[in-house]
């Protein structure tokens, strides 16, 4: 949780996810260039066979103000250097126009409409009967880590009554804010309720140029391991 604006940290979660490497084409001969950007995908041999919806196809696409939908085909590697280009077998030709499920319905998206579904240009590519459905690459999920600072930050901004749980708890900062800090109880405060919550500080001092209280603190051992 970002202690400042209340809002939840969370991680796009991409660890493990096979990535296929996409570039896009300049011009294609013979084709719509006019009304399509075509760009392909490199995929092994066996792709097909091992393709399923749970992995998709995730690739990276670089935001490009180009208002023309895409077009992507896919070139099959060989071991021997040589390639080939999978079929589409609706149209029997190599090429898959990319949509965008919304509604319930497939719409045509602009190239340069991509990064409203992920501004990292991370994105997933499920493969259809003819097309290709695009969403995002990105599985968002809570980010994990230590929560020490986060715990300090909320246990300084709390008062007593804002934690319905825990009613007591809270060191109420901003009620120290405008009084002398040399007789205010603060200091008292703070030890009282960190050890609480099992932090020893260690040092406490007031940043003259911003007025942030810093701190150092220690966590207690657990006694059980």
């Amino acid at each position: 949780m970002d202690a400042y604006y209340g809002e939840v940290e969370t991680s796009g979660n991409i660890a493990g996810k096979t990535f296929y490497d996409f570039r896009l084409l300049p011009a294609v001969e013979n084709a719509d260039n006019d009304s399509f950007r075509y760009a392909e995908i490199v995929v092994p041999q066996g792709f097909v066979a091992a393709y399923n919806d749970s992995r998709g196809i995730h690739v990276l696409i670089p935001y490009t103000p180009d208002t023309r939908h895409l077009m992507v085909r896919f070139v099959i590697e060989s071991g021997s250097g040589g390639t080939e280009f999978l079929r589409n077998a609706v149209t029997g030709k190599c090429w898959y126009p990319v949509v965008v499920e919304q509604n319930g319905a497939n719409s045509d998206v602009s190239l340069s409409a991509y990064c409203e579904l992920n501004g990292n240009g991370v994105f997933n590519l499920l493969l259809r009967d003819g097309y290709l459905t695009l969403y995002s690459g990105e599985e968002t999920d809570f980010e994990i880590g230590r929560a020490k600072a986060q715990n300090e930050a909320f246990l300084l901004k709390a008062a007593a009554g804002n934690l319905y749980q825990h009613p007591t708890t809270g060191v109420g900062l901003i009620d120290f804010l405008h009084s002398n800090l040399e007789n205010n109880g603060l200091a008292a405060k703070l030890q009282s309720e960190f050890q609480n919550d099992r932090m020893i500080i260690r040092n406490a001092y007031m940043d003259s140029a911003t007025g942030e209280l810093l701190l150092e603190t220690e966590e207690k051992e657990d006694s059980n391991g």
